[in-house]
């Protein structure tokens, strides 16, 4: 009797092993939760790249996922957030990382949101004139 209610929770118990992993990956689901899109989008489209990763997982693993899904924008992955058991049973920890251009900073040092139009106007606003090329600067006459 005993051996036939051990066997369910064995085999479940099976299941669940077998399905999990414990490898760091990008966690592509919270948009579907969150932002109603109706096609999957890729990882960083929204600027943001959530990785979930165990606790033996190195930093740069991690660093290394966030940055291949940024790149596939031209950008880089910078950790903004490293929150622990706040993704799945197996895999509990969540790192997010921004998508950015290291070349755009705002004078005191953030990052431009390179997926907010009005974050890289105001950028570009602050951003002294250069001349474009072939023009050459006219003299000025000195008295």
């Amino acid at each position: 009797m005993k051996l036939t209610r051990l066997l369910p929770l064995t085999a479940a118990m099976a299941v669940l092993a077998g399905c999990s992993s414990s490898d760091a990956f990008i966690d592509r689901n919270y948009a579907k939760a969150t932002l109603e899109v109706s096609k999957p989008k890729p990882a960083g489209y929204d600027g943001q790249v959530r990785v979930c990763y165990g606790g033996d997982t190195p930093r740069e693993d991690r660093d290394r996922l966030a940055e291949e899904a940024c790149t596939q924008w031209g950008l880089h992955a910078v950790l903004i957030l490293d929150q622990p058991w706040q993704c799945r049973l197996l895999v509990p920890h969540l790192a997010t990382y921004a998508c950015v251009d290291p070349a755009m900073r705002f004078k005191d040092g953030r990052y431009v949101d390179p997926f907010s139009t009005g974050a890289v106007d105001q950028w570009r606003n602050s951003q002294p004139r250069q001349p474009a090329e072939g023009d050459t600067p006219t003299p000025t006459p000195t008295p």
